[in-house]
């Protein structure tokens, strides 16, 4: 529950962007949500970071709070903790099986804009 509250609070500073392709199920909420964590955490690796404009770090940290906020006004708070924790273990599965962070530097970028428009 503290770390609904903790996410509740960080989703509640920025608006939802208007335009922006959002997930109409919790399972496609899943998937994008598990994968903007995961460029989120890879934006943060030491040989990553120095390499990283920090604008792409601001546009994840957006896309982050832009399918929090979706989720919230989509589905109950209790939903949201639950599709949050499976985004988070989607996060993992493909750090995982990501061979290369290197090169998922680009997709990245391109998916933390696409929801941060």
């Amino acid at each position: 529950m503290r770390r609904l509250i903790l996410l509740l609070t960080a989703l509640a500073i920025s608006p939802v962007y208007a335009g922006n392709p959002l997930p109409g199920n919790q399972s496609e909420l899943i998937d994008i949500w598990g994968s903007v964590l995961y460029c989120r955490a890879i934006y943060e690796e030491p040989d990553i970071r120095g390499r990283i404009y920090e604008g792409d770090r601001e546009s994840c940290h957006e896309a982050h709070r832009s399918l929090g906020m979706h989720a919230l006004d989509s589905w109950p708070e209790e939903e949201v903790q639950t599709v949050f924790e499976h985004a988070q273990h989607k996060s993992a599965v493909i750090r995982y099986n990501t061979r290369s962070t290197q090169e998922a530097v680009a997709a990245c970028r391109e998916l933390c804009r696409a929801y941060n428009d």
